[in-house]
């Protein structure tokens, strides 16, 4: 398949756009930042809408078909007690689930080739549920990264407690874990690129950067994250 540079370029140039306006609406995951900085910095790579992680509670039937459930609840660091006793004085619409979701990054790239070493180099990291879920002339080939970190409890429904008040500590801990390990995955992600990437700078990205002098474009995801959660994460790391 045979890539049109022109339009797949301007396509880069919108979604870079998109991540410093993100950026500073506080939209984009802060732990996300040195990532997408990496991989944009390829002349050959741009990404798209992505997420460090999160737990969050839903009120609906089943967690997963979104037409019928809603977001209630939303985090992208450990959650606490105090964040999810609502739901012990309040009723569901329908019913409370806790679902915790691990890293999943999507990016466009102007190969084949360099996509399927991408991912190859993502499997080592721990992002085995991924792929390319499809190629365009204009959009390239774009990729999911998936780490296959998922878990969901039903909590509650309108007439039973499922997860007694007694017993969510012990639920939440075990998805916070999850969590914690979706960031360390995530890690785990930007060492192995960042061993090889940018292959071909993109120096249009590089000033932008270097103009915008974003200090947290040039650290660590992981180090970023342990500084926006702080004591709650290293109580969560020595258990």
């Amino acid at each position: 398949m045979r890539i049109n540079y022109e339009k797949w370029s301007l396509r880069k140039k919108y979604f870079w756009r998109r991540v410093w306006e993100d950026y500073e609406i506080g939209y984009l995951d802060r732990d996300l930042i040195p990532l997408i900085a990496l991989l944009n910095r390829d002349r050959d790579i741009y990404t798209t809408s992505s997420c460090s992680g999160r737990i969050v509670v839903v009120d609906g039937v089943v967690p997963w078909i979104r037409e019928e459930a809603s977001v209630v609840f939303k985090s992208h660091t450990p959650a606490t007690l105090s964040d999810v006793d609502f739901m012990y004085r309040t009723a569901p619409h329908k019913s409370y689930w806790l679902v915790v979701t691990g890293p999943i990054l999507h990016f466009s790239t102007t190969s084949i080739k360099k996509a399927v070493g991408l991912l190859k180099k993502a499997r080592t990291a721990g992002f085995k549920h991924s792929g390319i879920i499809h190629t365009s002339s204009t959009r390239g080939v774009f990729v999911e990264l998936v780490t296959g970190i998922y878990m969901t409890q039903m909590i509650k429904t309108r007439e039973l407690s499922i997860v007694s008040q007694r017993d969510i500590e012990e639920v939440l801990n075990i998805f916070n874990k999850a969590l914690i390990e979706g960031k360390q995955r995530l890690q785990r992600l930007y060492e192995v690129f960042e061993n090889s990437l940018p292959e071909n700078p993109d120096l249009e990205v590089e000033r932008e950067l270097s103009s915008r002098r974003v200090e947290i474009a040039t650290r660590k995801p992981i180090e970023v994250f342990y500084e926006i959660c702080g004591d709650l994460c290293r109580e969560f790391l020595r258990t």
